[in-house]
């Protein structure tokens, strides 16, 4: 299983997921219980991503196979909304809100080397930023880590978490453990704002 977080009913929370052989199980509370969306999208072997696509408040689906994002406005079945190229086969997916205009976009980042390379708008075309960080098998994670409606680059490495509050290279601004070597890292406002 692959872990999401998302806002799947816009009450402001994130909540949790899981993206198994093609198909999204998204629960709208932080608890144990059945999926309250179960949404066929992609297939196996494909990578989730999570996004407020078009500004809504309410954050879906998506998928990136082989260099390529297919996204979905609703937390439904169905084809794409949008699908774009960015990256090469295996990059792994991430998204955020990067310049800080409300709207979810895609990036990339290349585990072969560490450099990660953000979009500001979900189209084809090369990234807005591309910068250093992190080392060839540390796993990407994205977040606003400081609350200033801006989502920023970190990586997990060992069961530690390097986070930055900007999209810049440089060392991180928070350095903490939790987990154990292997996990896999996932983020997002557990709270109400």
């Amino acid at each position: 299983d692959y872990p999401v977080a998302g806002d799947w009913d816009g009450n402001g929370t994130v909540t949790i997921g899981i993206y198994r052989n093609g198909v999204f199980y998204l629960r709208n509370s932080n608890t144990i219980g059945f999926a309250d969306f179960v949404i066929p999208f992609g297939a196996p072997g494909d990578q989730p991503v999570v996004g407020d696509w078009d500004g809504n408040g309410i954050d879906t689906i998506g998928i990136y196979r082989y260099g390529t994002f297919y996204l979905r406005n609703s937390n439904s079945a169905g084809a794409p909304d949008i699908s774009f190229s960015l990256g090469n086969p295996g990059d792994v997916g991430i998204a955020g809100d990067f310049n800080g205009d409300g709207l979810d976009t895609t990036g990339v980042f290349r585990p072969s080397n560490g450099v990660i390379f953000l979009k500001n708008f979900n189209t084809s075309g090369f990234a807005d930023v591309a910068l250093n960080y992190g080392l060839a098998g540390d796993k990407p994670v994205i977040g606003d880590w400081d609350g200033n409606g801006t989502d920023t680059i970190g990586i997990y490495r060992n069961a530690t978490f390097y986070l930055r509050n900007s999209n810049t290279n440089g060392f991180a601004d928070l350095v903490f453990a939790l987990g154990n070597p292997g996990d896999m890292p996932i983020a997002g406002n557990w709270g109400l704002p």
